[in-house]
């Protein structure tokens, strides 16, 4: 298990020192950091909805995700942290990012990050080992603007032919809606894979206070041929049958 401790070391390093799920939009990472000094909890729940499991009804393993802010450099910011899923054989990854700050490209520059998360110490068994890149830009009041791109293990990022499909574009749109209210947020974001990874995903969030949200929304697979549970590319924990699902997400910083 000291494979993704050493893994995340290394991103830092590289940044120049050297969320848990990652800090994201619905799905995708999103160009935000844990501010130095403070913590992150992600509960996440992938499931279908009233489906019997004869007919394809299955739920991917509870996320249990714990980030830090680690570094406030003044143009840079950095944040690692771990992902337990449960019940799973071999549960802990970890992930790591390193994104700029407003100030860093001037006024009107994007925000752009580095990192990596679902990075495991089990060859073939958690080791999905997601590595990404990705810009950001707030246009006035339409919303933020996410693009971005993504490499994989070709062990686990497979299409449904089980052909490697491990890298791909992602995109994602977000923004407060204070029209209806402050506490109210929308996302939508899109992972552009024909593996379990590769999905559209839209949802609403609601903050009942600055330390705490609640996420809803649904994972519409671009191929939900692959769509059978945790991990994925495994026939031994996969469904009978695949299919889209909900995702509830819950927040809390501290």
């Amino acid at each position: 298990m000291k494979k993704p401790l050493i893994l995340i070391a290394s991103i830092l390093l590289a940044a120049g020192m050297a969320h848990a799920t990652p800090s994201k939009l619905m799905r995708i990472p999103s160009t935000d950091v844990q501010p130095y000094g403070t913590f992150h909890m992600a509960l996440e729940n992938n499931t279908t909805m009233f489906r019997q499991r004869a007919i394809g009804g299955h739920a991917e393993p509870m996320n249990i995700g714990i980030s830090a802010g680690l570094r406030d450099a003044g143009t840079f910011q950095i944040e690692a942290g771990v992902d337990i899923r449960e019940p799973y054989d071999y549960p802990l990854t970890g992930h790591a990012k390193v994104a700029t700050t407003e100030e860093a490209f001037g006024k009107w520059g994007p925000i752009v990050a580095v990192g990596a998360y679902d990075v495991g110490g089990e060859k073939y068994k958690n080791d999905l080992n997601i590595v990404y890149g990705e810009a950001s830009k707030t246009v006035s009041f339409i919303g933020r603007f996410t693009v971005g791109y993504f490499v994989g293990n070709s062990y686990f990022l497979k299409n449904a032919a089980g052909e490697a499909d491990n890298s791909g574009l992602m995109l994602g749109f977000d923004r407060r809606m204070p029209e209806v209210n402050e506490k109210l947020w929308f996302g939508i974001d899109y992972m552009g894979t024909h593996s379990s990874y590769g999905a559209v995903t839209f949802g609403f969030g609601w903050s009942f206070s600055e330390k705490a949200t609640l996420v809803i929304g649904y994972i519409r697979y671009n191929d939900e041929a692959v769509a059978k549970g945790w991990p994925p590319g495994d026939p031994t924990t996969n469904s009978a049958m695949p299919g889209n699902v909900m995702t509830l997400q819950a927040h809390f910083d501290f």
